[in-house]
Parts: structure tokens; C-alpha cells; sequence
């Protein structure tokens, strides 16, 4: 483990309050700059490059302690943000995990984020790179985050769905449309779309139930 990274461990805060989850890091789905994305194929052949990335990386990160403006989680998604850009997808390296993983533990009992779109979706980030999302996303509905969006039931019920639990993501997009979750359009279209995917595919059933 690199310096840096030994330093970014050494900034998780400790707590029983839930698992931690084994990593399981898989590429980013959106673009990428594409002057960032020729600096990240560099890193493991550029010793120089390298050590100012992992620079970088750590005065944002101490950036987040130094904050003192009023939205603390704004320098939390900066620093993401860069190192999702920065650095090549997969792999330790980043310590990106490491990031979100300290990022969702800092506010996940603040009432102030716990309906903040952006905070939801750095949890729904981080379930990406989890072996066993189920666990994140029962976390999340036990603590009601995130509950009024859309996005939690959507992403939730395609997790269960990869799993072939098809009634507990029925019932999961059920609950978003009766939740109202907005927005609700996306909601009521998310459950037509897995209904006709129920439609064609083979029946699947649930881990304990009868249907």
C-alpha cells in the first residue's frame, strides 16, 4: 500500500454502526475528460505522474477537514468527483472506495442530507462497487435516506432483479410509486418497463417465499 493510501486509511472513522463491505470495483459508466483519462493511463508507467495524482488526492481530502463552508458534504463531492476522473477505473489505486465509504459514514445520521439528492447518489455509487449491495440498500430504507427519490427504488429493485428476487423488486417499486417518489414519472415508467421484462423472461421467485 502506497503512502498515500495508508494515509487515506488512516482517516476512516472507526464504528460498528454497519458492515463493511468488500470491494468489488468496476469501471465508471459516464464519460470521462478525456485530458484526465490519458494522465490515468499513464499512472503505472509514470512514477512522476503518479506521485502528483496521489498529491492531489490528498490535499482534497484535506480540504474536506479544512472545509468551513456550509455545505459540508460540496467538498466531499468535489474530491469524488476528481478522483473518479483522475484515475484509471479498477484496482486499489484510487482509494475511491476508501472515499465513499468515509463520505456516506459522515452523514449518514444528519437529517440535513439524508433527502439530498447528490448524497443518495453517492451511496447508490458506492453500492456499484460492493459485493452485496442488498446489505447498503437495506441499510439505507432502515434509515430512511433517500426515500423521497426516485433513484433508491429504481436501483434497488434492478439489484433484486439481477438477483431473480422479482417479487421483492416488485414490491420495492410498488412502495417507491406509493411513496410518491419523485420524480414520480420515472417511477411509474421504471415499473412498466420491469413488468414487460417479468412478461418475457422466465418465471423467478423470491428466496423463501412461495410465489
Amino acid at each position: 500500500m502506497d503512502p498515500e493510501t495508508e494515509f487515506l486509511v488512516s482517516k476512516r472513522k472507526t464504528g460498528n454502526e454497519w458492515e463493511l463491505f468488500k470491494e468489488n470495483v468496476r469501471p465508471l459508466k459516464r464519460g470521462r475528460n478525456v485530458d484526465f483519462l490519458n494522465h490515468a493511463l499513464k499512472t503505472h508507467t509514470d512514477d512522476q505522474l503518479k506521485k502528483s495524482l496521489l498529491d492531489n488526492r490528498r490535499r482534497l481530502i484535506e480540504a474536506i477537514d479544512d472545509y468551513k463552508g456550509e455545505d459540508h458534504l460540496q467538498p466531499w463531492l468535489d474530491c469524488i468527483k476528481w478522483v473518479q476522473e483522475a484515475f484509471s477505473p479498477g484496482g486499489d489505486f484510487s482509494g475511491l472506495v476508501l472515499i465513499y465509504e468515509q463520505c456516506v459514514r459522515a452523514f449518514w445520521n444528519s437529517d440535513r442530507y439524508k433527502d439530498d439528492l447528490r448524497y443518495l447518489k453517492i451511496w447508490l455509487e458506492y453500492a456499484e462497487h460492493c459485493s452485496d449491495a442488498e446489505v447498503i440498500y437495506s441499510f439505507l430504507d432502515a434509515n430512511d435516506i433517500g426515500k423521497t427519490h426516485s433513484a433508491l427504488y429504481i436501483a434497488y429493485a434492478r439489484h433484486m432483479e439481477s438477483k431473480s428476487k422479482m417479487k421483492a423488486a416488485n414490491d420495492i417499486l410498488n412502495r417507491g410509486i406509493s411513496s410518491y417518489a419523485q420524480p414520480i414519472e420515472k417511477m411509474r415508467n421504471a415499473y412498466k418497463k420491469f413488468l414487460a421484462r417479468s412478461m418475457k423472461g422466465p418465471k423467478a421467485t423470491d428466496v423463501g417465499t412461495d410465489i
